[in-house]
């Protein structure tokens, strides 16, 4: 995975997951706890919950229908990615219950959805031979990200008694994330076969 030909890949789908995760896991593990600081009831904030992953469903179908359209996977998950972190950065400095719900919601839609899309072009990047490998180890590298997550943006809201920290951190990793999968290579001539 470290070759020549896979490297400049390899790091951009490790990083990619990396921070993806990272976001996707610092705002589930987070959101309801943040929206109940928010003044949110406690069975809406865990509301917000169920909806981010309602809306992964559907960002992660509408994500890879434009990605195998445009035949453009990078571009379509730096897009939906960017999105994302923009949709954070309301939630840091607003909180009017319709905002909370909307930007909540895009941002299931958008950096969740990115993610679903990430592992099946992460699979056709690489050869037959060593595909499995790669998903997998782009799966462990971005686990990382995800035990990381809860725990930093934790952190910061402890030690900024705020929810503003968690949503520029979720934004931030989104943008990292983003950034990252623009440095993959284009797929293998074989996995497109």
């Amino acid at each position: 995975l470290l070759s020549e030909r896979y490297r400049s890949t390899t790091l951009a789908v490790w990083g990619a997951a990396f921070f993806i995760l990272f976001g996707i896991y610092g705002l589930t593990g987070w959101v309801p706890t943040a929206m109940i600081q928010r003044g949110e009831t406690f069975a809406t904030s865990f509301g917000f919950g169920a909806l981010i992953l309602i809306m992964n469903f559907a960002g992660c179908l509408v994500c890879s229908y434009f990605a195998d359209r445009a035949g453009q996977p990078r571009w379509t998950m730096f897009i939906w990615w960017v999105a994302g972190a923009l949709v954070m950065v309301p939630l840091a400095f607003e909180n009017v219950h319709w905002l909370n719900i909307s930007c909540v919601a895009a941002g299931g839609f958008f950096i969740l959805g990115g993610q679903g899309a990430l592992n099946n072009f992460t699979a056709g990047w690489y050869d037959t031979e060593v595909r499995g490998t790669a998903v997998g180890m782009m799966l462990g590298v971005g686990r990382v990200g995800a035990i990381l997550g809860p725990f930093i943006t934790g952190l910061l809201q402890q030690w900024f008694a705020s929810s503003r920290a968690l949503f520029l951190a979720i934004a931030i990793a989104a943008l990292l994330g983003a950034a990252a999968i623009l440095n993959a290579g284009a797929p293998s001539r074989k996995s497109q076969q």
